[in-house]
């Protein structure tokens, strides 16, 4: 098992005009998760990855679509990371997980 930490934002019509965000945080912390269902995820659910300038580090995360209501105009979006709560041993189940997905830019990564 690992755990992952799941995040939201939120964009109102109003917030983007100033380019900003109206709402954001954690929708979970710790979240354990499957090896096979963290694959899923990130293969079917969570289709964007974002990384960050820290070169060869478990700090990439998965984006999700954004929804958007109709009604009120908000877009939302959710996004999964590894949990810094994980062992560092775990990290390469991360980056392994990420290879199993099919992101080649993973084989760049030690684990």
């Amino acid at each position: 098992m690992l755990f992952i930490d799941k995040t939201f934002e939120i964009v109102t019509p109003e917030s983007a005009e100033n380019g900003e965000v109206e709402d954001a945080g954690f929708s979970a912390i710790n979240e354990q998760v499957t090896f096979r269902d963290l694959v899923e995820m990130m293969r079917w659910e969570y289709t964007h990855p974002s990384m960050s300038p820290v070169h060869r580090s478990s700090r990439v995360w998965f984006t999700s679509e954004t929804e958007q209501d109709y009604i009120t105009g908000e877009h939302r979006s959710e996004s999964i990371h590894f949990s810094h709560d994980n062992p560092a041993r775990k990290t390469k189940y991360w980056i392994k997980a990420m290879r199993c997905a099919g992101y080649k830019f993973a084989n760049h990564f030690n684990g």
